[in-house]
């Protein structure tokens, strides 16, 4: 995929050289709040060396990193759903801890969301988080996805269309 440019943010594909910078974002997030409401991130050199190879052979699961910098600040996952005949995507998140807050997540987000619709040809996203994970709901609100139910939303292309208008 072509590297999505935000104002603030480089948005692109893992290269194999990335782990140690990601397994650093995964290290700081493990520590912090957010990462109580989902499964572990394997963190050893040898799992992350594997995960980012595997990362960087597609184009689902994408590098965030500022654009002053180069720094990589996290991971966007835009994979397709396996549970919908049509194409739907999901649409995940994990960020170092020391760039939450500051609108990173909702401007890498809404920029991925166009590439969900546009290049891979999403007729929706639908992606979940723990109900109680405040800070991601209001991420998923932010970005115009709707509430299907206590951990789980939703977003049509037709709806993110509306809203571009």
């Amino acid at each position: 995929m072509d590297t999505i440019e935000t104002e603030r943010l480089h948005i692109r594909n893992f290269t194999h050289e990335d782990w140690q910078a990601f397994q650093e974002v995964l290290v700081h997030y493990q520590a912090s709040e957010s990462a109580r409401f989902e499964p572990p991130w394997p963190t050893s050199d040898e799992d992350v060396q594997g995960m980012v190879k595997w990362f960087a052979s597609g184009d689902y699961f994408l590098c965030v990193c500022l654009k002053a910098s180069g720094a990589v600040i996290g991971l966007l996952a835009v994979e397709r759903r396996k549970d919908h005949e049509e194409p739907v995507h999901n649409l995940g998140y994990v960020f170092h801890p020391a760039y939450h807050g500051h609108g990173y997540a909702l401007e890498g987000c809404q920029a991925v969301m166009g590439y969900i619709f546009d290049q891979l040809g999403a007729v929706a996203i639908h992606t979940g988080t723990n109900p109680a994970n405040e800070p991601s709901v209001r991420l998923l609100t932010k970005l115009g996805l709707k509430r299907i139910n206590p951990g789980e939303f939703t977003l049509t292309r037709e709806e993110w269309l509306a809203t571009r208008s």
